[in-house]
């Protein structure tokens, strides 16, 4: 509890202040940029963590990749666990059910899953490169049996070679916490250094939980509450609690539903918050709910009341929808890994992975019925990594001007150093043609609010910018990716391609007159003093 103030009197603070503000964001301006919040998917994912898009990738020989890879001597990792108890409405994943048919594959995928483990840190001890932070996700790691986590803990320990101070991180669910072998499960974690624990728990409203597939036989209106407790008593000394906001509207308010989540977390004080907008993929089964998702008034006033009472109940306020208790509690992983110059290496099925400059994800299929598309996923991964020791089936050429692109679309939202990027901006044509084309008709953002440059000359969003975060981030992807990304997914229009050949036209035109500028368009860029 907050002292002096009750927790519903907070949140009527943060819905008023909220108000207001909405009536001073020029959504008209903003709309006219073709900017508003949506629910859709961003090529891939539902928030810019990774450029490219991961829809963009495409096929190449995992080989000759592998056997170039130079690494940094430190990276961050990701493991995929692709197995959960129950099929979430909303989840776009490579995700199979621990239980019934799709189990019986698990001792073929683990056998794989080690397999690779095992090729990647030989190459990573041969470069005496470490591993300074993993996140093991899925799926729900947690929901593992005793033995199967252990034994998968083990084997990652004994194999990968850690830095002292590695930050290892295991997803769970509300079910797989208040199981029976919980308290096993815990010794188990703090036997092998796990720093930390994520619990999706995506709203504590029954009904929401219910509707979205989340609930199970016994379950009551508390777990969720309860299976947050069970985590902060645990001894793990920090607890990230993933939300959503935005998921289908039943018999309550919006605003209701929000109260309910924000006081919970409030009494709960978990270390860290990651507090998602929802996205939708086109093979999720929440497709044809739009009808009953939140207008984007009401979105915007979501998230405005999010800001204001996270940060009256003690948070500080963070890029990428997070929130923590204080500067400690930062996910390293997640820091990190929204990069295109640190090396991140993903393992198991879909993982995903950039080893700069190269970009490359295991074995993933998009573009029919998530569960199905997991499936044969799996399938895939599992011959793969029997047949070539890795599953390295997709990448993308990272050159100068993706790069560059990547530094926008990921670095925007902690602040993107102008003067580092300056000369970048003219050593090549593909370099002149980003410039020209694409920070240039960027320079609006600025104008109607949502960007802003410091007198340091950092570029970065303003307040009313974050509101639009990821949307804004999407902007700056090349002509390339976006086409790419629409050609896997079967949905190129004659915009999109037309916007393609454009851009590369006028790369060839640089070419063939070898005349990069020399004038940046951030030569040009008014500096205001409302980056945030």
């Amino acid at each position: 509890m907050i002292v002096g103030r009750s927790l519903d009197a907070i949140f009527d603070e943060s819905v008023d202040r909220a108000e207001k503000e909405l009536t001073t964001i020029p959504l008209e301006a903003i709309h006219e940029l073709g900017i508003s919040k949506t629910h859709n998917d961003l090529l891939g994912s539902h928030t810019v963590v990774t450029y490219p898009p991961l829809d963009a990738l495409v096929r190449i020989g995992g080989d000759r990749l592998f056997d170039a890879l130079q690494f940094q001597p430190q990276v961050d990792t990701y493991l995929h666990i692709p197995y959960c108890e129950y099929p979430c409405k909303f989840c776009p994943y490579t995700t199979l059910n621990v239980g019934g048919k799709d189990s019986e594959g698990m001792g073929s995928y683990f056998e794989a899953l080690k397999t690779e483990i095992k090729n990647w840190a030989v190459k990573l001890r041969s470069q005496e490169s470490k591993v300074r932070s993993m996140y093991i996700g899925g799926g729900t790691p947690f929901a593992l049996s005793t033995d199967s986590l252990e034994d998968l803990l083990s084997f990652v320990r004994n194999t990968l070679p850690f830095t002292d101070s590695s930050e290892i991180c295991v997803e769970t669910s509300p079910k797989a916490t208040i199981a029976g072998d919980t308290q096993e499960k815990l010794v188990i974690l703090k036997k092998y250094g796990i720093t930390r624990i994520s619990i999706g728990i995506q709203s504590f409203d029954f009904e929401t939980l219910r509707d979205t597939a989340r609930t199970f036989r016994g379950h009551t209106t508390t777990d969720e509450a309860r299976a947050v407790r069970i985590l902060l008593e645990s001894g793990i000394p920090n607890i990230n609690v993933d939300m959503i906001q935005d998921l289908p509207i039943l018999s309550k308010t919006n605003l209701d539903r929000l109260k309910q989540d924000l006081i919970k977390i409030a009494e709960l004080r978990p270390q860290h918050v990651t507090w998602y907008n929802l996205r939708l993929r086109p093979e999720t089964s929440y497709v044809r709910i739009s009808p009953r998702l939140p207008n984007e008034q009401d979105s915007l006033l979501t998230r405005l009341t999010i800001w204001n009472f996270m940060e009256s109940a003690g948070y500080l306020v963070q890029e990428g929808d997070r929130f923590v208790l204080g500067e400690k509690y930062e996910d390293r992983f997640r820091k990190t890994r929204g990069s295109v110059e640190t090396d991140l290496l993903g393992i198991g099925v879909s993982a995903y992975s950039h080893v700069y400059p190269a970009f490359f994800q295991n074995s993933r299929v998009i573009g029919g019925n998530v569960r199905s598309d997991s499936r044969v996923a799996v399938k895939n991964y599992v011959e793969a990594v029997r047949r070539n020791g890795n599953a390295i089936t997709s990448g993308y050429k990272m050159t100068e001007d993706e790069i560059l692109a990547g530094k926008f679309a990921l670095g925007l939202k902690r602040g993107v150093d102008l003067r580092e990027l300056h000369d970048t901006l003219s050593i090549s044509p593909e370099t002149h043609a980003y410039n020209n084309l694409i920070l240039n008709r960027e320079t609006k953002l600025i104008d109607v609010g949502l960007l802003g440059v410091s007198p340091e000359g950092i570029l970065g969003f303003t307040r009313t910018g974050r509101l639009f975060e990821n949307e804004i981030c999407a902007r700056f992807y090349t002509p390339r990716a976006i086409y790419l990304g629409h050609m896997n997914r079967g949905t190129v229009t004659d915009e999109i391609d037309r916007n393609l050949s454009d851009y590369e036209g006028v790369i060839a035109v640089n070419q063939a007159i070898n005349e990069p500028s020399n004038h940046p368009i951030i030569d040009r860029l008014p500096y205001v003093e409302n980056v945030v």
